[in-house]
């Protein structure tokens, strides 16, 4: 499994940090050319698959495979 973010569509609002039941996500330190910091995906390993993220992202930058 893996959790993608488009760094370029990211613009750290946390969305999915705060609503991930599974705490996968967290505002990571490199910065887009936007000069957001964008989310990352810390523990992939704790993903279930829900694709809770992609569907609340307001940026269509988080996909799940």
């Amino acid at each position: 499994m893996a959790v993608y973010i488009d760094t370029a569509l990211c613009k750290s609002c946390a969305i999915c940090v705060t609503n991930c039941p599974r705490e996968v996500f967290a505002i990571g330190t490199k910065v887009n050319k936007k000069g957001y910091s964008c989310a990352e995906s810390v523990h992939e390993e704790h993903c279930v698959k829900c694709r809770l993220c992609e569907k609340i992202c307001p940026d269509l930058a988080i996909y799940v495979e």
